[in-house]
């Protein structure tokens, strides 16, 4: 085979010459790769001369003539990192072949250089006019993209969004790639300044959820030692899509939509608010179960009164529950303004319940909100306000019994984590004048809570999260004194002797443990008592708190 001499023929501009000798290959042996290569690369400079005589038939000849030779050039079935040449190659030389090749290529170099409305125009009149052959596209997609970059914080809405159109017009680009995710980019930034001029969620839709490239899940890191990154880019679309549809009021999203969605949850667990869309948009569809299951475990993770608001509104099914979820929620901090609506729906559960004192409180509550800030009342507080008899006395405030009607639904959620013993050692006001009471566990654990979250007992049964090492209480019962305080290992029970030292303090000793004269307060000397205890530095032990 003369590869090498065909390759030096055609380097030096003898084009008949190398084409003779590679037709006489390629009839010896029609198979075979160099001899395939060889007349390839022959009819490729013969193209490009017939193109600079203005021969544009012939060339167009001798492209159809170079198709079949593909296959063949890349039979050797090596992994060469330039086996794709021939068809990069075979595509240029059909972009040289195209009507306007020339004024595409210069509109694209402008385009390049930051002028980018004369070439928009240009290629704009060549899609509205069906003249831009699809060889062409790609080029035409880079300078729509390059014009929208450019111009995005001057052009007005309608242009943006035709701009946007001509380019999802465009068939001949290729996607997943490049210029298709840098157009999203730009999307999402013109969707987040037009608000709801522009559907950014039909726009993805037809974008197409599944082109996303692999770099599109990837997030950046920021600067160095900032602890945060830069979000992916199928984040933001996302965000913007649920965003959009907020706008709407629109929880429905498409099919292709809720797949990426699925995705998106599973890839980034760390984004517990997609995952609430997720639930959301599940409920709408009708899959309760899936919506349920969701937002209990975003109430274990994403401490706000809206999820367990939401939790109230998917329990259609069980009004008792729905009622819990209220209480949670309104047990919250949370803001006034957003108050008003669940102080009316929990007046309307507890008249059904039959609490009428109760639920004239909530209607009473929300009423004030409303006023104060001059918003109308819903037409249902007139209809609820009937069913109450007009001798019912409101009760003073439903705090406690927020606190105790919230208990079924913080049991569901949480029934995952093991209840755990526990004493109400102390209740006593701190440095701000509020009530705390302080609640010890097994292992030296304790926290401090305000008591009118914990029922009127001492002894208790309780879960507790460790929120990045701050102990949060989720649920509290009454317990058996019994039942916990073998719990307690560090614990230790005998007569009390109580002793007066210099000045009248009093302390006391319990099988020879040393107890504080604060914790003997109603305690006399005799009295049977089990204490805490810990280690001192001088290694004995001394009591903690009264159990």
């Amino acid at each position: 085979m003369s590869f090498t001499q065909v390759k030096e023929l055609r380097k030096s501009g003898r084009l008949q010459e190398a084409y003779e000798m590679a037709m006489s290959d390629i009839e010896q042996a029609p198979n075979d790769v160099w001899a395939a290569r060889a007349l390839f690369w022959t009819l490729y400079d013969m193209a490009f001369a017939d193109l600079d005589r203005g021969y544009v038939d012939e060339a167009s000849v001798l492209v159809e003539r170079m198709r079949p030779l593909i296959p063949t050039m890349q039979a050797s079935g090596d992994d060469e990192p330039d086996k794709d040449l021939p068809e990069r190659a075979l595509a240029r030389l059909v972009r040289h072949l195209q009507p306007f090749y020339a004024d595409v290529k210069t509109a694209y170099r402008e385009a390049r250089e930051g002028q980018t409305i004369a070439p928009y125009d240009f290629i704009a009149g060549l899609i509205v006019h069906g003249q831009l052959t699809e060889p062409l596209h790609e080029r035409a997609g880079w300078i729509i993209w390059h014009h929208l970059w450019c111009q995005q914080q001057r052009m007005p809405s309608q242009e943006a969004r035709q701009a946007l159109a001509h380019y999802m017009s465009l068939t001949g680009i290729e996607s997943p790639s490049m210029l298709h995710s840098r157009i999203l980019v730009v999307a999402i930034r013109l969707s987040k300044r037009f608000g709801q001029e522009f559907d950014f969620a039909k726009f993805l839709d037809v974008w197409g959820e599944d082109n996303f490239m692999p770099d599109d899940w990837q997030r950046n890191e920021r600067k160095k030692g900032h602890p945060r990154h830069f979000p992916a880019l199928v984040e933001t679309a996302v965000a913007q899509y649920i965003a959009f549809k907020k706008l709407q009021h629109d929880t429905f999203y498409s099919e292709q939509f809720m797949a990426l969605l699925e995705q998106v949850v599973q890839r980034f667990p760390d984004k517990p608010e997609l995952k609430r869309y997720l639930s959301l948009a599940l409920m709408r569809r009708g899959d309760k179960e899936r919506a349920l299951q969701l937002h209990r475990e975003l109430a274990m993770t994403l401490s706000k009164y809206y999820v367990w608001h939401e939790l109230a509104a998917m329990f259609t099914h069980d009004l008792d529950m729905k009622t819990s979820a209220l209480c949670q929620a309104l047990s919250m901090k949370v803001p006034e303004n957003f108050t008003s609506e669940m102080h009316r729906e929990l007046g309307w559960e507890l008249a059904r319940e039959g609490h009428m004192a109760e639920a004239l409180c909530e209607l009473e509550t929300y009423r004030t909100l409303r006023e104060r800030g001059g918003w109308p009342k819903s037409w249902r507080y007139e209809q609820l306000r009937k069913r109450i008899p007009a001798d019912t006395q409101p009760t003073a405030d439903n705090r406690q019994l927020y606190v105790e009607r919230a208990m079924p639904i913080i049991n569901w959620v949480y029934q995952d984590l093991p209840q755990q013993p526990a004493v109400v050692v102390a209740q006593f006001r701190d440095k701000q004048g509020k009530d705390v009471a302080r609640v010890a566990m097994p292992g030296g654990k304790a926290l401090f809570v305000k008591p009118a979250k914990l029922p009127a007992a001492k002894y208790l049964r309780v879960r507790v999260l460790d929120d990045n090492g701050k102990l949060r209480l989720l649920t509290a019962e009454p317990a058996e004194r019994n039942d916990v305080v073998p719990a307690f290992a560090d614990s230790v029970t005998g007569d009390v002797r109580i002793m007066q030292g210099q000045g009248g303090k009093q302390y006391g000793f319990v099988e020879g443990c040393f107890v504080p004269g604060l914790l003997l307060q109603g305690v006399a000397n005799g009295d049977t008592i089990t204490i805490l205890t810990e280690m001192q530095p001088d290694g004995r032990r001394r009591a903690t708190a009264i159990i």
